[in-house]
């Protein structure tokens, strides 16, 4: 992953760390540094913050685990300052399935805070003994052990896209469709958001942010899901891209350019040797201009190794695939017979034609 310091893997789910993460502890160090704050408690404020994130990393490997069980594997794990993001290949659709995976990681907080309160309890140390909060030795795994706690209950928010948004979609979805279900669950969500706002402009600035970041991630769930069901009962080919715009594997990028400006198409097939070999996008252009000149040639700014996907297979599904791999565009295949492409902007527009067709 771009940008990001490989940890390691376990059950082949690999764990990636974000260089943003640096920009917090940087800004900790600083932080203490201006206030006087002598350089133990920095280390002690440094290790609180790396265990924090370590019980992170173990949050996400419960909805990874558990999704395994189901046979829906993930593709890695990511983490970034504001948390940990599990990139599960699809969330399952099994309404008691999608609860089990959703609770899984409030659960490993729980178990963290009873395991670390245990510790605490059996040490003998004395909680009401404590005149003023200072973060040391002494203190280190109750304050964790707080963490989680506070971890597992937020998370537990009825709201997308948190875990207690996809609790409540999932037991909605006995009763009722997932369409439905995840419609009520993204307006709760919402409202709570515009409680995190409205709290946050006479209390807490940050709740004003993490209200916006509730809101637009309930919004974006529900469009998801929607824009999902629409696709039921249709095949890839009947969203196939016949007519596109193709470029030689050897071309210098000027070709690209030219063509970009002579058409509204916003991905290229890369042919080699008369064959679809990788795909140019409209942004792996603009970057190729950026770090060079129109006359480099496109084998060093395209994307090889395409997204392939059969002709029959259900466009709901290829939706999916692509969502989850972060793919814009794939190639589709007829009995290894090259048809067209697949984009998801063709596929909006899909939604959009047969969404008022059916009005």
């Amino acid at each position: 992953m771009k940008f990001s310091l490989y940890l390691g893997k376990y059950k082949g789910i690999k764990v990636f760390i974000h260089w943003t993460f640096s920009l917090l502890l940087l800004w900790i160090i600083i932080a203490n540094t201006r206030s006087g704050v002598d350089i133990g408690d920095t280390g002690w404020s440094l290790l609180f913050i790396l265990s924090i994130f370590f019980c992170v990393i173990l949050h996400e490997f419960g909805h990874a685990l558990t999704a395994q069980k189901y046979g829906i594997q993930t593709k890695d794990i990511i983490l970034l300052p504001i948390g940990g993001l599990a990139r599960l290949e699809k969330l399952p659709e099994d309404p008691k399935q999608e609860l089990n995976v959703a609770l899984a990681g409030p659960l490993v907080n729980i178990v963290l805070f009873l395991l670390l309160g245990f510790v605490v309890y059996i040490s003998g140390f004395d909680v009401e003994a404590i005149e003023e909060p200072h973060l040391d030795g002494s203190t280190i795994l109750l304050y964790l052990a707080s963490a989680n706690l506070f971890l597992a209950l937020f998370n537990l928010l009825p709201a997308f896209p948190m875990d207690g948004g996809r609790v409540l979609r999932a037991l909605l979805s006995i009763r009722m469709s997932r369409v439905e279900a995840t419609q009520i669950a993204g307006g709760i969500g919402q409202v709570l958001a515009i409680g995190f706002v409205f709290l946050g402009l006479f209390y807490n600035p940050i709740l004003v942010l993490i209200g916006i970041f509730v809101f637009l991630g309930a919004q974006a769930e529900v469009n998801h899901i929607r824009q999902s069901s629409f696709l039921k009962g249709y095949l890839v080919g009947d969203a196939l891209m016949k007519k596109f715009p193709i470029v030689a594997f050897d071309a210098p990028l000027k070709k690209a350019v030219e063509k970009l400006l002579d058409s509204q198409a916003t991905h290229f097939v890369v042919v080699k040797n008369d064959e679809p070999f990788g795909t140019l996008s409209r942004d792996e252009i603009i970057k190729g201009l950026g770090d060079g000149d129109d006359s480099i040639e496109i084998e060093k700014v395209f994307s090889p190794g395409p997204l392939k996907l059969d002709l029959h297979m259900p466009l709901e599904e290829a939706f999916k695939r692509m969502a989850a791999e972060n793919r814009k565009v794939a190639l589709v295949y007829e009995d290894n017979l090259f048809m067209g492409i697949l984009d998801q902007e063709n596929i909006a527009e899909f939604i959009m034609v047969k969404n008022a067709l059916n009005k």
